[in-house]
């Protein structure tokens, strides 16, 4: 630090949001080359502190808005513990966590600001806006100009006379979401709130509210609501003890109803003038940095080009400076140990011990209540931690016998108390049924270190009394311990670890209970290894751990003899249950420091993660469904079905089983010696629907109907008769299941039942989605994007005829037909635009010539022409496809444009066509996964920005490029742009496309009509 001057009349004194300034550094760093991001002697992500640090250095040297700083303070917030949670449990409660790639890098803020001679500035139980509010107040007594540096508009309270409020820039020039910077007076934030001067933006405030902290604010008022009121009364107190006077009455009830919420909200976005400041206002006087502390930083951190212009500037040699020590790549790691005196850094001598060495890239996030970092010496990168807990885990034996079985009230809660001294825990439910949403909650088990497990059983029957399901002995009664459980589910400071969370998630929802934060072993494996295998519990223990763990058919039986779980014996439950909470607390040992080790973090914290809790309240909501229709078309169906079976029957010249294979391959190239006849290994004649498809096209009549045929039954028993069974007893609405981790590209399935199959280029499949229907008063919204994959394709192999295409809005596949045919588009016929619809699709999915000469009814030489054709024209596509061949075969990986990873290791396969399946999968997989990343950025953030806007649409489903919700009547025109909104710039900021994306987005009275 520099020496103490006291601030003074005329000073100038910068007060940086340091958290905001942190977070903007980080998310622009996403739009940086991915090299500059990670430190490449080891990985470690440094692309925010590379960006923190070049700002803070432009502060020092050339300061802001004209001004060059005095005093300079960069204000952190020290936790979320701060006293607004004391007054609302659930202020900031929705917000996420900060990403793991960015957590990483916390420390290394603090060091850069100690570099450049300041000190870090943060107070328990105080924001950082409290402590900029506590020195604005005191320089402004002095006479002294202040400019508060933040993108937080609740800072804009403190302008006026001397303070200024300094948004720094967002984003870069060119590129979405960019704003110039701005330095705004008392006038222009006046302006900015629609006339509110800056001391009433509190009262605005409270109306408004604000869903990125969790401050209520009052239903149905934005700020243009809310300015007018305040303008109007005077002030908060005066509008809600005058609201009875107000003529609308929807506002006048909804103020008066909500009037305490309206003062709470004022309390929690009232700054504290008078927060205890760690560091005196004269302390923050702008030092001059020692070039070797500043340049043994940067070297330790390995940022050539900021330590030769340093070296410039502060005319030093480098080459006489060495590295940091402490911060070198195996020098020292972050690790966080419990303790009583608040979150301080301290010094930790090799060797000893913390948490069971939990490691730094573990993503845990300890607040007030004791959170330590210490750096530990000899845990080596990030991959060498994985090396090294991935040996540990495979010689660690199981012990199912040691498992507890707790029994009383007082247990559980050393359990508890245990788990929040430790600041994690592995957490898994046992449940009646599959079904979440129907399932009782049997008990649940705990995992604190590897083999230390319990099952606590809650709901077990018992058999022994007359008429059988009465409750065994020994157990807790299930409400009091929910009661002890849930403050640990719901605590922010212990972060809970499960596989395949999205099912407890909705279990523990039903009992009243928000399961946050977590990690879900399953979603964190996927994200390492989709394409190399199944990611449930039992095979990643096998994998990861050489351990099979308990079987569910070796406690409950198997078939008829198999019972639901709360009929298992205690002891023979808690093997099971505890087992499998000590499994995923090891599979989350070896698994999570893989995420940083192999730069995957990103991925996990914005595409994963972050979407569990959105499906799965997506999953309880359902969607309703006219069990008439149902019952309507199931009946029409079985007469046509009746209809079509005659006919085949009538062509074939005889009957046959419809449902039997191996009679219909006897009948086709058996009897009719149909062409592209092949026989499985029993013998019989294969008939896979791709080959009576391209029977079918080729003209043969029994091809098609029994396709149609199968269509059409496979439509009735999967939907019009089963749908009906699917609907909730008590909701009376279908709720489907979305499975996460399924697929190698990204994309979401659906199971139970799978609503994502129903056919909608036919009469039938429209005919079903007629019967997904909107409850009366509101409306299903369809939101589809349009061609995605296509555009994604002309982003990736950048082909500028297709770019411009989309660009300027025409039909993409008659430019394409223009561009191939040289056929003028106002000349284009209806059988090129067809021609090039069908080579359009089909490139993406790799389409032979063969294939495209079936579905066009062409000769083979005649559709080979035109797939060359189409590359002649296109030579981006081809060299895209030769290029991911290429380094597939090397790498056995491809990555979508947000850094997914999807694996194929069958490409070194020994057989050719399997090799040929797999390059076309490999081809498609970057298209696809980086359509399916960006459906689920959108769904994560559907949800706030429709609360933002005091809308009240629900989502309900996802179908692949399609997002349906439901909508009040009276919602419905401002729900669709902002749906549109959200969907189109999903992307943003991490990738900028070079088309546009469009979504179409329409609202009904069902599905069908919708869509």
């Amino acid at each position: 630090m520099a020496p103490s001057r006291p601030v003074t009349a005329g000073d100038h004194v910068f007060l940086v949001d340091g958290s905001s300034f942190i977070f903007r550094a980080y998310f622009q760093s996403m739009n940086q080359d991915s090299k500059y991001n990670t430190r490449i002697s080891d990985g470690m992500p440094t692309g925010a502190v590379r960006l923190f640090v070049s700002k803070l250095l432009q502060f020092m040297r050339d300061g802001a808005a004209g001004f060059m700083p005095t005093h300079l303070a960069i204000v952190l917030d020290k936790s979320e513990g701060s006293f607004r949670k004391e007054l609302y449990e659930d202020y900031k409660g929705h917000r996420p966590d900060a990403p793991e790639d960015l957590k990483v890098q916390m420390p290394l803020m603090r060091e850069a600001i100690r570099a450049f001679g300041l000190e870090p500035i943060e107070q328990a139980r105080y924001e950082a806006d409290d402590l900029i509010a506590t020195y604005t107040q005191e320089a402004k007594a002095r006479g002294a100009n202040v400019l508060i540096v933040s993108s937080d508009k609740d800072l804009m309270q403190l302008v006026g006379p001397l303070v200024c409020f300094y948004d720094f820039e967002s984003g870069s020039k060119g590129k979405p979401g960019y704003r110039p910077e701005r330095n705004l007076d008392e006038a222009a934030v006046t302006e900015k709130w629609e006339g509110i001067p800056p001391e009433k933006i509190g009262d605005v405030l409270a109306l408004m509210g604000d869903t990125s902290d969790n401050v209520p604010g009052v239903p149905g008022i934005g700020l243009k609501t809310a300015a007018q009121l305040i303008k109007e009364y005077g002030d908060l107190e005066t509008l809600l003890a005058r609201a009875g006077e107000i003529k609308q009455p929807k506002r006048r009830e909804t103020l008066i109803n909500n009037a305490e919420a309206a003062r709470l909200s004022k309390k929690l976005v009232t700054l504290d003038c008078e927060a205890p400041l760690p560091v005196p206002l004269d302390a923050t006087r702008l030092p001059e940095p020692d070039p070797k502390t500043l340049v043994g930083f940067l070297k330790a951190m390995e940022f050539n080009t900021l330590i030769r212009r340093v070296a410039e500037l502060y005319d030093a040699d480098p080459t006489l400076i060495e590295p940091d020590p402490r911060l070198m790549p195996g020098g020292e790691a972050i690790a966080w140990e419990r303790a009583g005196n608040g979150a301080e850094e301290v010094p930790f001598s090799a060797g000893e011990t913390v948490l069971g060495e939990v490691d730094p890239f573990a993503g845990l996030d300890l607040p007030e209540t004791g959170a330590v970092r210490k750096p530990v010496e000899g845990l080596g990168t990030p991959a060498q931690l994985a090396g090294k807990r991935a040996t540990e885990a495979s010689s660690q034996s199981f012990d199912v016998q040691s498992y507890e079985t707790v029994t009383s009230l007082d247990r559980l809660k050393e359990w508890v108390a245990q788990a929040r001294e430790q600041g994690f825990v592995a957490v898994d439910t046992e449940t009646s049924a599959l079904d979440a949403n129907l399932a009782d909650l049997v008990g649940f088990s705990l995992a604190l270190e590897p083999g230390k497990a319990s099952y606590v059983p809650l709901q077990h029957r018992s058999d022994s009394d007359l008429f059988g399901g009465g409750l065994a002995p020994g157990q807790i009664p299930l409400d009091e311990a929910i009661a002890v459980i849930k403050p640990l589910l719901e605590d922010p400071s212990v972060l809970k670890i499960g596989q395949n969370l999205k099912y407890d998630w909705v279990v523990l929802k039903r009992y009243g209970i928000d399961l946050r934060p977590f990690d879900d072993t399953m979603l964190i494996s996927y994200v390492l290894d989709a394409g190399k295998g199944s990611h449930g519990m039992d095979e990643l223990s096998r994998r990861h751990l050489g351990h099979s763990p308990i079987s569910f058919g070796e406690v409950a039986g198997t078939g008829k003899n198999q019972v639901s779980f709360d009929k298992v014996e205690i002891a023979r439950a808690t093997a099971y249950a505890a087992e499998d909470a000590d499994v995923t607390l090891r599979l989350w040992q070896v698994l999570k420091p893989r995420l940083a080790g192999e730069h995957r973090t990103t991925v996990y914290e914005t595409l994963e993660r972050p979407l569990v809790d959105v499906i799965a309240r997506m999953e309880m909501r359902g969607i309703a469904v006219d069990r008439q229709i149902l019952s309507r078309l199931s009946g029409d169906f079985a007469q046509s079905l009746a209809r079509l079976e005659d006919e085949i029957h009538e062509i074939a010249g005889e009957k046959f089983a419809l449902g039997s294979p191996k009679q219909i391959g006897d009948i086709l190239f058996g009897r009719m010696g149909l062409p592209g006849a092949k026989k499985t290994p029993s013998g019989q004649w294969a008939t896979p629907a791709t080959l009576l498809d391209e029977l079918a096209q080729a003209g043969h009549v029994l091809p098609e109907k029994i396709l149609e045929w199968r269509q059409l039954a496979k439509l009735k028993s999967t939907y019009t008769d089963t749908l009906q069974q699917h609907m909730h007893p008590e909701t009376k609405r279908v709720h489907t299941s979305f499975s996460l981790a399924a697929t190698t590209t990204g994309r979401l399935s659906s199971s139970e039942p799978n609503l994502q199959n129903i056919p909608i280029r036919t009469e039938a499949g429209r005919k079903i989605r007629k019967a997904f229907i909107a409850p009366e008063g509101s409306k299903i919204i369809s939101a589809d994007y349009s061609q995605i994959e296509l555009r994604i394709l002309a982003h990736i192999a950048d082909i500028p005829q297709l770019q411009e295409a989309f660009a300027k809005g025409q039909d993409i596949h008659a430019a394409t037909a223009s561009a191939m045919f040289g056929v003028p588009l106002d000349q284009m016929t209806p059988d090129l635009r067809r021609q090039a619809k069908t080579i359009n699709f089909g490139i993406i999915y790799g389409i032979s010539a063969f294939g495209l000469a079936v579905r066009l009814g062409i000769p083979n030489a005649e559709a080979a022409a035109f797939i060359k054709q189409y590359f002649e024209r296109f030579p981006g596509i081809r060299a895209y496809m030769d290029e991911i061949k290429k380094t597939t075969r090397e790498r056995a990986y491809v990555t979508t444009l947000f850094g997914r990873v999807c694996h194929y290791p069958q490409i070194k396969s020994g057989n050719p066509s399997e090799r040929a399946a797999v390059e076309r999968q490999a081809i498609n997989a970057p298209i696809q996964g980086t359509a399916a990343d960006i459906i689920r950025r959108a769904m994560i953030r559907m949800e706030d920005a429709l609360k933002a806007e005091r809308l009240s649409a629900r989502m309900l489903l996802q179908v692949h490029d399609e997002l349906v919700f439901e909508a009040p009547d009276e919602e419905i025109e401002a729900t669709l742009p902002v749906i549109s909104r959200v969907m189109t710039e999903a992307p943003f900021p991490a990738v900028t496309l070079k088309v546009p994306l469009a979504v179409e987005a329409r609202a009904a009275q069902n599905w069908d009509e919708a869509h």
